[in-house]
């Protein structure tokens, strides 16, 4: 049976989304852009500026900052989230390196915290996805980054199955795996060794190692990656330093959110 859905929200969150794409959109563009009458845009504009979700510069909609409101509530909403920001901060600063927390929400991955140290920054990386400060918020595709595949390793086939299903593998770079086979075995290959690599394969010249990072129950929460170029992820400190590393920091994660849990029931 076909899942029922209010059709009025779809219409407001198409708007949303648009004027986001767009950097901002004036009535006329998102007509342009939309397959929906121009009055009905209008409405939905007015009631959303009305509630703050929306800001408008002379003619241009931007999106409101309410939304940072709801965004910081979400992240920070579940203990483990929380204690995740902390482990990736202390885990930067100790390598030098990137490293984020990503989440998989609706069959993609997404980034909730992030640490950048001074001598991270990859370029090539941060136009990729964001001009902003703090790339936060940012959808990946799971099978391209580490931390995606990290999280689908500890899936049922079938939520797998789902996945790709849903979002494909399309290509990112010239190393990214497209063939549906070869990502299957992939994944059993991260499951036997407990990390997940990503070489070049959402950027050139960016290599990745990735955790997933496991509830008292033994549900996937999200996973911790440690990112950097690849002329300094060499040899032995790409395949066997920087994963033992993760794997340390990820095992003290996790012992703190099941401490964190049982604390709660006391």
């Amino acid at each position: 049976m076909a899942k029922q859905t209010a059709k009025t929200t779809k219409r407001s969150l198409a708007v949303i989304n648009t004027i986001q794409k767009l950097g901002g959109a004036t009535l006329d563009e998102l007509t342009g852009e939309l397959e929906i009458a121009r009055s009905t845009i209008h409405l939905h504009l007015q009631t959303l500026l009305e509630e703050g979700y929306l800001t408008k510069e002379g003619a241009v909609y931007h999106i409101g900052l309410r939304f940072l409101n709801h965004g910081e509530y979400a992240r920070s909403r579940k203990k483990a989230y929380t204690l995740a920001k902390q482990t990736v901060t202390e885990l930067s600063d100790r390598i030098d390196e990137e490293v984020e927390f990503v989440v998989e929400n609706d069959n993609r991955g997404i980034l909730v915290h992030e640490s950048f140290h001074p001598d991270s920054h990859f370029p090539s990386k941060e136009r990729h996805i964001s001009t902003a400060p703090s790339s936060a918020g940012i959808y990946y595709y799971l099978h391209s980054v580490a931390t995606g595949k990290a999280i689908l390793a500890e899936l049922p086939d079938e939520r797998v199955e789902a996945v790709l299903d849903d979002r494909g593998l399309p290509r990112q770079t010239a190393h990214t795996i497209t063939d549906q086979d070869d990502f299957i075995r992939e994944l059993e290959q991260i499951r036997d060794r407990g990390v997940a690599f990503a070489d070049e394969e959402y950027v050139d010249g960016l290599r990745e190692v990735g955790r997933r990072v496991t509830g008292p129950d033994g549900s996937v929460l999200g996973a911790i990656a440690i990112i950097g170029p690849k002329y300094r992820f060499t040899d032995e400190r790409y395949t066997t330093e920087l994963p033992e590393i993760l794997i340390e920091y990820v095992d003290d994660l996790e012992t703190e959110i099941s401490d964190s849990y049982l604390d709660d029931y006391r």
